[in-house]
């Protein structure tokens, strides 16, 4: 009897590939690179509404979990780690700030948000801290008349 269960890791480096290509048809340098990437979007600890819980596989032709809750590589979803990210509620979010308040405008007004988001997905971490820095603030930061205002309040 196996007192540990084997790993991957264990196995010499020629058998480690031809599992990685059995299991996922790539190379195991781009399949840990996903992973890694993957490990570190965790460990950002997002709100749950940056996230897409499916995203389409161009691979595939359908819509899969997201590699988060059910690891793919990212070259089955079109190769970019902005698919992970859902940017209509993000932006949603954006849109009901009230950039007038001194705390919400401090890191940048909205279109300086956007530019970020638009020229790198690494943004969303620091839109994290942003929003948390937010949701623990005294002060109002959602803009008057938004449908938000009854869960705000």
């Amino acid at each position: 009897m196996c007192r540990k269960h084997p790993k991957v890791h264990d196995l010499p480096t020629d058998l480690q590939q031809l599992v990685y290509m059995f299991a996922f048809n790539m190379p195991k340098k781009a399949v840990q690179g996903s992973l890694n990437t993957f490990l570190e979007i965790k460990r950002w600890k997002l709100p749950f509404f940056f996230y897409r819980d499916k995203i389409w596989s161009w691979h595939w032709k359908t819509f899969l979990p997201s590699p988060l809750k059910k690891f793919m590589p990212i070259e089955y979803y079109g190769g970019s780690f902005r698919e992970i990210f859902d940017d209509d509620a993000v932006y949603c979010f954006l849109l009901g700030l009230d950039f007038r308040m001194r705390n919400v405008r401090q890191f940048g007004n909205r279109h300086a948000w956007e530019n970020r988001m638009l020229a790198s997905w690494r943004v969303m971490d620091s839109l994290a801290a942003y929003y948390w820095m937010l949701m623990r603030s005294k002060t109002r930061v959602l803009r008057k008349h938004t449908i938000y205002k009854i869960y705000y309040t």
